[in-house]
């Protein structure tokens, strides 16, 4: 690894990672709902990558992400069970990229079921190609969106209200609950702080310095960036011309849509072809990432071609797509799980002291199980009040037993001694 980057690049390539599809269609879905405290997406990554910044020296200074120093300290089948767990996490972030993309094609007049195989079907073919050249193409659509919500703000006098966020912010988040607010700061805020896709840049800057640095400045920005799409939903559905939404999940690209119209007609329909296309390639680049977590579990769970890998994961996405969570909601429905499984090893991976060699297989099984089964019986059966946080304390809970009660077994069997086995 090269490690060259300045505290300014590692910042900014942070904050290209984390201003997504979820971050700003999902963000305005919940502010349609819940007035400014929809920017709670945006506070919790901004606040990961703060928390980031705590431990980022020590992470460079090892030279390697957390998850490879987990895989080193407990063994090759952990390594390779955490990587298909990954696939969890990442459902979440691909049905986020669906949710935009069929937002988008709804607009653009191609309504269900077919707008939704389309936007599938053409996730999966963008991520058959090589996405080196295309990611340029990608990460300039997204800029562009950026610039259009800035001028989205100021077009719909929405500057007043930007102004006075932070106290909206405090004063409406209790509409979004206690129990969900904290599983959203959990569930949000924690995968940005352990996220590997983060963890690359911070190793590949150029001192310890550089990586501290880049990671507060990070946090900064996309706090500043959290209040952006609440404040432009919230000004532009104060506009009695606002011609309105029948899907939550569009209101950020049919503000943009607008505003870009102002510009000129046919900058309407092109900005949300913009942001069609920046949906494609981060749901192309979230796929090709889960058919290489996938590819490197194969050894234990059989062989298969990439192809039908990228179908199975792209079906697992879509399927959480049909959940009608919200595009925040979704995200952090699979969140949980995925800590829950691997929360208490992270623990122990990050004790002074070393731990036992138990098998730590049963611990994130345990996790994974007792997290998934409530998260599945409040899929299928009847809804569950606070169902994501339940399942993260319930999976948390169940795992730290497992692991308490496989060191006092391995314990007990150090007493004893070999004479006695």
């Amino acid at each position: 690894m090269r490690r060259a980057l300045s505290a300014l690049q590692v910042a900014t390539l942070l904050v290209s990672a984390s201003y997504g599809i979820g971050f700003l269609f999902g963000s305005g879905e919940y502010a349609l709902q819940h007035g400014m405290a929809g920017a709670i997406y945006g506070v919790a990554t901004g606040l990961g990558m703060l928390a980031l910044a705590c431990f980022a020296g020590r992470l460079w200074q090892a030279g390697r992400a957390v998850w490879d120093l987990f895989g080193d300290r407990f063994g090759e089948r952990v390594r390779r069970l955490v990587a298909l767990l990954s696939i969890v996490w990442m459902s979440g972030v691909l049905a986020a990229q669906i949710h935009g993309a069929v937002a988008v094609v709804h607009l653009l007049g191609l309504h269900a079921p077919w707008g939704h195989v389309l936007a599938v079907g053409l996730i999966f073919a963008a991520s058959r190609f090589d996405l080196r050249s295309a990611s340029v193409v990608f990460t300039l659509c997204l800029g562009a969106s950026a610039l259009v919500l800035v001028f989205a703000l100021v077009q719909a006098d929405g500057l007043t209200i930007y102004a006075a966020s932070v106290p909206a912010f405090a004063a409406t988040l209790p509409s979004i609950g206690l129990a969900q607010a904290v599983t959203i700061g959990i569930g949000v805020g924690l995968l940005a702080c352990t996220g590997a896709d983060y963890h690359q840049f911070v190793l590949a800057a150029r001192d310890r310095r550089a990586a501290v640095f880049g990671c507060l400045l990070a946090g900064g920005v996309l706090l500043f960036l959290a209040f952006l799409p609440p404040a432009v939903v919230l000004a532009s559905i104060a506009d009695p011309a606002w011609p309105g939404v029948t899907e939550a999940n569009q209101v950020v690209p049919q503000a943009l849509s607008l505003a870009a119209r102002e510009l000129t007609p046919v900058a309407g329909p092109l900005m949300l072809a913009m942001l069609g296309i920046a949906a494609l390639g981060s749901g192309a680049a979230i796929l090709r990432a889960m058919v290489s977590a996938l590819e490197s579990a194969q050894a234990d769970f059989g062989t298969y071609r990439p192809a039908s890998l990228a179908v199975a994961a792209l079906a697992a996405a879509t399927a959480l797509t049909a959940s009608g969570l919200p595009i925040v909601d979704t995200m952090v429905s699979v969140n949980v799980v995925y800590i829950a499984s691997v929360g208490m090893s992270l623990v122990g991976l990050l004790r002074t002291r070393r731990s036992l060699r138990m098998d730590e297989t049963w611990v994130i099984g345990a996790g994974f199980s007792t997290s998934a089964g409530v998260y599945l019986v409040g899929w299928l059966g009847d809804p569950i009040a606070n169902a994501e946080l339940l399942a993260l304390a319930v999976g948390l809970a169940s795992a730290a037993i497992t692991r308490l009660a496989l060191s006092r077994r391995e314990q007990r069997q150090l007493a004893c001694g070999p004479s006695h086995r």
